[in-house]
């Protein structure tokens, strides 16, 4: 069980990146989309302690829980864009989409 209760974070981190990319403007600075991706992250751990029933413990651990899991969180987020995502998905996000040209009749 403690397996699972590790890992979800991070498997739940792999599928924030397209939400992110969704949010982020490419004009927007680093700092700002820095931010909105921890943002993301830690409600996601604070979800994820939630579930998980480790904010019951009291204010020293689930405190210690709520940055572990928001550490996966933003891990698996990391790796999933860096090698998944980013490859797959970011040639379509920041392109603008192509007009067809439209025939006129005479």
């Amino acid at each position: 069980m403690d397996l699972l209760r590790e890992t979800a974070p991070f498997l739940v981190g792999l599928f924030l990146p397209p939400l992110v990319m969704l949010a982020v403007r490419p004009s927007w600075t680093g700092q700002l989309k820095f931010v909105t991706t921890f943002l993301a992250a830690l409600v996601l751990g604070i979800c994820a302690s939630t579930l998980a029933g480790e904010l019951a413990a009291g204010f020293p651990d689930n405190l210690i829980a709520i940055l572990i899991d928001t550490s996966l969180v933003y891990l698996g987020s990391q790796v999933a864009y860096r090698f998944f995502w980013k490859p797959v998905l970011e040639p379509r996000l920041s392109q603008p989409p192509e007009l067809s040209p439209r025939r006129v009749r005479k």
